[in-house]
C-alpha cells in the first residue's frame, strides 16, 4: 500500500510539536526506538492466479512464480518522543511489497498524542484504522500467532491507517477495563494498475471490554469510497456511450456509502486460546453486501504453539439482467470486485530464541462458485471460479 504524500499532516504536526517544546523546555523529550519484521516465503499451486498479502500488492504466489516471498514479508521501524506526563509523539515507517513491485518505505503512523487526564486521550495525524481486534499490531507477524490475520476478514476494509483524529476514554466497571474509542479522518492510496482507492471521509467508534482472560470488541466503520481503476473505464464507456444514465449511476465507484459491523472475541487464559471476529459489510455502488468471519485457535506447549483457523466470506452479489449487452461486463465485475471464499488453515509457531518466531502454515483455499475471491487474476487468464489452492508459508518473525 501507498500513501499518498503527508505534507498537511507534517504541518499541523510540526505545529504541535512547536508548542510542546515551548511547553517544556527544560526537560526535552525522551526517545526511544523499536522495530519488527518478517522474512517469509509463500508457495502456492494455484498457476492462473496469485495468492497476494493484500489487495494493493501489484502480483505474489502462484501466477507470476510459484514461490515468492513477497506477500508477507516486511520491515518496520517506530520512534517514540516522550515531551511530558501529557504529551508524546510517534513515527511508524514500513517497508512492503507495493503496488508498484517496489519496497518503498512508508509511513505508516505519524501523530502527537496527548493525555490531559489518566483516562482521557487524543492523538492528530495518521493513526492505525481501528476496525479490528489486531488493528494497532495488524502488521507486526511476531504479535499473532499465525503468519497472517485472516484475509476473509482483514481483507473486507484493507486500509491499514487514517489521517485526522481520534479520541479514547478509558474507564474501570467492576473488574473489567472499558475503552471506546470515536475517530474521523480520510485515506488515499495507490493501487496496482495505476489506479486509487480513497476514503474521504472514514469515521467509526469502537468499544473494547479487557476483563480476565476475555477480550471482547464491537466496532462500527464508516466509509465514503471512491476507486478510481483504470481497468473498468471500458465498462464505464459502454454505459456512456449507450446513455445508460441509470446504470452509471447504480454502479458508480464515486461516493459510495459503505459501512462495516466487526464484532470480535479473545479468550487466553494462558495454556490455550480462542480468537473470532464477524464483519458485516453495507456496500454500494460496484460494492456489495457480505458477511465474513473467522474462528481460530491453539494450544501452547512449551515453546511450540499449534494452531488451526477457518475463515469465510461470502459476498451478496445480485447479478445485473437489465443491461442489455452490458449484463456481461458488469456481473464479471461484480464478482471479480467482490470476494467470496473460504479457508482452512493449520500451522505451528516456534518461539525459536529472544524476541524471533518461526513459523509454517498451510492453506486450503477455495474460492466460490463465480469469485476469484481475494487472489488477483491477471488479465486474460483462464483462472476457473471455484477453484482451490494449497498454500504453504514459512516465516521468521522478529522485534528488536
Amino acid at each position: 500500500m501507498t500513501h499518498f504524500p503527508v505534507r498537511p499532516l507534517l504541518a499541523a504536526i510540526s505545529l504541535a510539536l512547536t508548542g510542546l517544546a515551548h511547553a517544556d523546555e527544560a526537560a526535552g523529550p525522551k526517545w526511544s526506538f523499536s522495530g519488527f519484521g518478517t522474512v517469509a516465503a509463500v508457495n502456492s499451486t494455484e498457476d492462473k492466479a496469485d495468492f497476494t498479502g493484500s489487495v494493493f500488492q501489484a502480483n505474489g504466489a502462484g501466477f507470476t512464480r510459484a514461490t515468492s516471498t513477497t506477500p508477507d514479508s516486511k520491515l518496520g521501524g517506530q520512534v517514540n518522543a516522550v515531551f511530558n506526563s501529557q504529551f508524546s509523539a510517534v513515527l511508524q515507517v514500513v517497508s512492503q511489497y507495493q503496488h508498484d513491485s517496489s519496497y518503498t518505505p512508508q509511513v505508516e503512523w505519524l501523530n502527537v498524542k496527548y493525555k490531559p487526564t489518566s483516562d482521557l486521550t487524543l492523538r492528530l495525524g495518521r493513526i492505525a484504522l481501528p476496525a479490528y481486534l489486531m488493528s494497532e499490531s495488524r502488521l507486526v507477524g511476531y504479535a499473532h500467532m499465525w503468519v497472517r490475520p485472516p484475509q476473509e476478514v482483514y481483507g473486507v476494509l484493507p486500509l491499514t491507517s487514517n489521517d485526522g483524529i481520534d479520541i479514547s476514554y478509558h474507564s474501570q466497571i467492576g473488574e473489567a477495563q472499558n475503552t471506546v474509542q470515536a475517530y474521523y479522518g480520510t485515506n488515499k492510496v495507490k493501487i496496482a494498475g495505476g489506479g486509487t482507492a480513497e476514503a474521504k471521509p472514514s469515521w467509526g467508534i469502537n468499544d473494547t471490554v479487557e476483563a480476565g482472560s476475555w477480550t471482547l470488541r464491537a466496532a462500527y466503520t464508516s466509509l465514503k469510497e471512491n476507486l478510481d481503476i483504470p481497468g473498468l473505464a471500458p465498462l464505464y464507456g459502454g454505459m456512456t456511450a449507450l446513455g445508460e444514465t441509470d446504470m452509471l449511476e447504480k454502479y458508480s465507484p464515486k461516493d459510495m456509502n459503505t459501512s462495516a459491523l466487526a464484532l470480535g472475541v479473545n479468550y487466553d487464559p494462558g495454556q490455550w486460546f480462542f480468537m473470532s471476529e464477524f464483519v458485516d459489510y453495507k456496500g454500494d455502488g460496484i460494492l456489495t453486501d457480505s458477511k465474513s468471519w473467522y474462528v481460530a485457535g491453539g494450544y501452547r506447549i512449551g515453546k511450540f504453539t499449534p494452531y488451526v483457523i477457518h475463515a469465510r466470506t461470502k459476498a451478496d452479489v445480485e447479478e445485473e439482467t437489465n443491461g442489455g449487452f452490458l449484463n456481461g461486463g458488469i456481473n464479471s465485475t461484480l464478482y471479480s470486485a467482490n470476494a467470496t471464499q473460504k479457508t482452512t488453515s493449520v500451522g505451528v509457531r516456534f518461539d525459536a530464541f529472544k524476541n524471533v518466531a518461526i513459523k509454517a502454515q498451510y492453506d486450503r483455499l477455495t474460492t466460490g462458485e463465480k469469485s476469484n475471491g481475494r487472489l488477483k487474476v491477471p488479465t486474460g487468464s483462464p483462472y476457473v471460479p471455484g477453484s482451490s489452492a494449497d498454500i504453504v508459508t514459512v516465516a521468521v518473525d522478529f522485534v528488536f
